[in-house]
């Protein structure tokens, strides 16, 4: 073998760790910077809350959050009746489910609430229901919410009402109540009652 030759080999051999690295540092850098990238975004994501408001114009008068003594009647006889209505305005940027119950209920014994019996039905509106029923709808959607139901026994919360749906924004919603003072069967019964009082409060919630 040739001098010329060893020292080509020793030359191939001593270069041969550099070139493999400076190889290596290629892939690295080609892996590293050769592909392309792209991206987008959403961003200001945001929640808020929407109102729910109910006020009612106790059939007589201007919407109020309250109102009072819009049902009832004093003196009354097995057999006596009569028809109210008001009118319950839903002011608010979410729709919802609006029902009616009875929130307080202030007995006698005997149960006077037992024989004070209700037939109730509501009916979206355009415009004010008073008290003499005025304008309530004898057609169309008409829901009806208790039938000869007596107070005793009443839907007493949310859940056990019938509720109505209603839409966002300004919605009128018209409830007719027809009250019947019902004998309860005999004489005595019936006689039991004199001087007897119940009184009742109602609620309408919307959720």
């Amino acid at each position: 073998m040739s001098k010329q030759s060893d020292r080509r080999r020793r030359v191939v051999r001593a270069t041969a760790p550099a070139a493999g690295l400076l190889a290596a540092g290629l892939l690295v850098w080609q892996g590293s910077y050769a592909a392309f990238s792209a991206t987008t975004v959403d961003t200001g994501n945001a929640w808020s809350t929407g109102n729910l408001v109910l006020t009612n114009n106790g059939g007589t008068g201007p919407y109020a959050a309250a109102t009072s003594a819009t049902f009832g009647g004093t003196n009354l006889r097995p057999g006596s009746t009569n028809t109210t209505c008001l009118t319950v305005k839903s002011t608010d940027n979410a729709a919802g489910n609006l029902a009616m119950y009875e929130s307080a209920l202030a007995d006698s014994t005997p149960s006077l609430g037992a024989q004070i019996k209700l037939t109730v039905t509501a009916a979206p509106v355009a415009t004010d229901v008073l008290a003499d029923c005025t304008g309530f709808p004898t057609s169309g959607t008409i829901t009806t919410i208790a039938t000869a139901q007596p107070l005793s026994t009443f839907a007493n919360t949310y859940g056990t009402g019938v509720a109505v749906p209603v839409a966002a924004g300004t919605v009128l919603e018209a409830y007719k109540v027809v009250w019947t003072f019902a004998t309860t069967g005999t004489d005595s019964g019936d006689s039991a009652l004199m001087g007897t009082t119940v009184t009742a409060g109602f609620t309408w919630e919307l959720q």
